[in-house]
C-alpha cells in the first residue's frame, strides 16, 4: 500500500507599482486582499470558480495527497510591499514548514510581480528560502500571472513554473491543474523536470500577454509551443512572462519558460526561438491608446450604434497598481457633456460616507478624486452631486474573469455630477463584471459609454456586446511613457528605455 503523499501550499502574492508612494501592508494582505488563507484552514470555499486552489483541490484528489495548507496573501496591486508585511508572513511560513516537514512536494500559488523595500528579488528570494529548508529532493511547483519578473535564482530554485496563458486571465485555475498535474507526474517518478528561461531585455512585451485577438503575440508563441511539444515529448510546459514594467529591481522584464524532462540537447535552441520572437513583437500592440479627445470622438461619432462603447481608462487602473481616483477622464466627460456615461469605481472613501449619509436623492457637496497624487491624473472634481444608488458592494462574478467567486466593492454608491454617473468607494478598484453595474441599478447594455479603471480584465465581460473600445492615456501612473519614471534598478539597455540590437544568444539565461 502506498504512503499518502504530503504536499505543502503556500503563497505571498502581489503585483507592485514601485512608482506608487503608499506602501502594501500586513493588513492588504490579511484583511483587504483578494484571499488570506491561514495555517491549516479549509479550501472548501476556493472549490469552485477560477482561483488557484480549485485546480490543486482537484488533483490532490485525483491523487489522493494530503494537502496540508500554509498560509497564502494575496494583496491587491498597490505600493513596494513593506519589510515587516514579507517578514510576518514568511516567519509563519518557515514556522510551518519547518514544524510540520516533512513534505513530498511544495505548491506555490504566487503572482510573480512583487517588489519589496527590502528586497531585490523577493520572488526569488522567497523560493530560495523554501529550497533551503526542503532541500533539493523536494519538488517545488509555482503557478504564476503572467505578469512575472522572473530572476534566474527563481527559476533554479524551481523544479516546475506554470504561467497563466490568458490575458484577461480567465485560466487561473487551468494553470494551477497543469502546476499540479506535472507535480504528481514527477512524484509518480514519471518525469524529471527542469526548468530553463531567456530573458529578451524587454522592459514589458509581448502585446502585455493579451489573447482577445487572433493575431496577437501571445498566440503565436503558444501555438509554436503546442507545434514543439508535438514533435519533442521532453517539452512538459511553456510559459510566456510579458513582465510587470513598474517594479525597479533587476530582472524586471520579459521572459520565456520552458519545463523540461531530463536533460534537452535542444532546449537552448528552443530558448533561442522564442527570445528572438519575443525580441521582434517587442513593439506590437493590439489595443488603440489615444489621447482623451479621440476617445470621447469616437463616442460620438458612433452614437447611432445602441450598444455601449467602451473606454478603458488604464493609466489609473487599481489592478495595475495605480491609485484608481484620478479624475481627467471624468473632467473630460462632463465638459463633453457626453450623455448615458458612467465612469468609475472612484476611490474616494469621503466621498462614500457622504452619500451614505445623506441617502438616495439626496445632494451632498463633493471633492471627488485627485487626492492620492495630483500629478498622475488629476486632482479633484467640486461640485454638487446626487445621490442616485448606494450599495454594500457584494456580489458574485458571473463573467469569464474570476467566475463564481465573491466580489466586494465596499460600501458603495452611484453619484451623478455634471450628468455623468460616477461609482464611488471607499478602496481601489475596477469594473470587469456586468454583475457589479447591477449593483447600482445599471445594465452595461443601456448606456452610450462606459469609463472602467481597467487595463485588460474588463474586455472578458463588457467587450462582447460593446461597440467600440479604446484606451484613452488620462495621465495616470500606469503609463508607458517610461521615460517619466526614475528607475535605479532595472538592467540596462532595456527596450524601450534605449535603442540597441540584440541576438538571442546574448540574451540572459537560465
Amino acid at each position: 500500500m502506498s504512503v499518502q503523499k504530503r504536499i505543502f501550499m503556500c503563497g505571498i502574492a502581489t503585483e507592485t507599482h514601485d512608482f506608487n508612494k503608499y506602501p502594501t501592508t500586513l493588513e492588504a494582505f490579511t484583511d483587504k486582499g483578494l484571499y488570506f488563507v491561514q495555517e491549516g484552514e479549509s479550501l472548501e470555499r476556493f472549490r469552485e470558480g477560477d482561483l488557484w486552489f480549485g485546480g490543486y483541490l482537484e488533483v490532490a484528489d485525483s491523487e489522493g495527497w494530503q494537502l496540508v495548507t500554509g498560509v497564502c496573501a494575496f494583496a491587491w496591486p498597490w505600493g513596494s510591499v513593506t519589510e515587516h508585511a514579507f517578514e510576518t508572513l514568511w516567519a509563519r511560513i518557515e514556522r510551518q514548514l519547518r514544524d510540520e516537514a516533512p513534505f513530498d512536494g511544495i505548491l506555490l500559488p504566487l503572482h510573480g510581480g512583487m517588489a519589496c523595500e527590502h528586497l531585490d528579488d523577493p520572488v526569488g528570494e522567497f523560493v530560495a528560502r523554501i529550497r533551503r529548508i526542503v532541500g533539493r529532493r523536494v519538488p517545488i511547483a509555482a503557478s504564476l500571472d503572467l505578469h512575472s519578473n522572473l530572476s534566474p535564482q527563481f527559476v533554479r530554485d524551481c523544479d516546475i513554473i506554470c504561467g497563466f496563458h490568458t490575458t484577461p486571465h480567465i485560466d487561473v485555475r487551468q494553470t494551477a491543474f497543469r502546476t499540479a498535474k506535472l507535480l504528481a507526474r514527477t512524484l509518480r517518478g514519471e518525469i524529471q523536470p527542469q526548468c530553463h528561461s531567456i530573458h529578451p531585455p524587454v522592459l514589458f512585451g509581448i502585446d502585455h500577454g493579451r489573447t482577445t485577438v487572433p493575431h496577437a503575440p501571445m498566440f503565436t508563441l503558444l501555438k509554436r509551443a503546442e507545434v514543439i511539444q508535438a514533435e519533442d515529448p521532453q517539452l512538459l510546459d511553456a510559459s510566456f512572462m510579458p513582465a510587470y514594467p513598474f517594479c525597479d529591481q533587476p530582472w524586471t522584464g520579459t521572459s520565456a519558460v520552458l519545463v523540461m524532462d531530463g536533460l534537452s540537447e535542444r532546449v537552448n535552441d528552443y530558448l533561442d526561438e522564442f527570445g528572438a520572437e519575443i525580441w521582434r513583437t517587442r513593439d506590437v500592440l493590439t489595443i488603440d491608446i489615444v489621447s482623451i479627445d479621440e476617445a470621447l470622438d469616437a463616442v460620438e461619432q458612433t452614437a447611432n450604434d445602441p450598444r455601449p462603447f467602451l473606454l478603458g481608462d488604464f493609466t489609473d487602473g487599481p489592478y495595475s497598481g495605480a491609485y484608481g481616483d484620478a479624475t481627467a477622464m471624468l473632467s473630460a466627460l462632463i465638459e463633453r457633456g457626453t450623455p448615458g456615461a458612467v465612469f468609475g469605481p472612484l476611490f474616494d472613501a469621503e466621498a462614500v460616507e457622504q452619500a451614505h449619509a445623506g441617502g438616495v436623492g439626496a445632494q451632498i457637496e463633493v471633492e471627488l478624486g485627485g487626492k492620492c497624487d495630483p500629478r498622475y491624473g488629476g486632482g479633484p472634481v467640486s461640485g454638487a452631486a446626487i445621490v442616485k444608488a448606494l450599495s454594500d458592494g457584494k456580489f458574485i462574478h458571473k463573467g469569464p474573469f474570476m467566475q463564481g467567486q465573491p466580489g466586494d466593492l465596499g460600501e458603495s454608491a452611484l453619484l451623478e455630477i455634471g450628468g455623468v454617473g460616477v461609482i464611488v468607494n471607499p478602496f481601489p478598484s475596477q469594473l470587469h463584471d456586468r454583475e457589479q453595474l447591477k449593483l447600482f441599478g445599471i445594465r452595461f447594455e443601456e448606456l452610450n459609454v462606459l469609463v472602467s479603471k481597467s487595463f485588460n480584465h474588463m474586455r472578458a465581460d463588457f467587450e462582447p456586446p460593446s461597440r467600440g473600445l479604446l484606451y484613452p492615456d488620462a495621465g495616470g501612473v500606469f503609463s508607458f511613457n517610461f521615460s517619466k519614471f526614475p528607475f535605479e534598478k532595472i538592467r540596462r539597455p532595456i527596450w524601450p528605455l534605449d535603442d540597441f540590437e540584440i541576438s538571442p544568444g546574448d540574451m540572459d539565461r537560465c
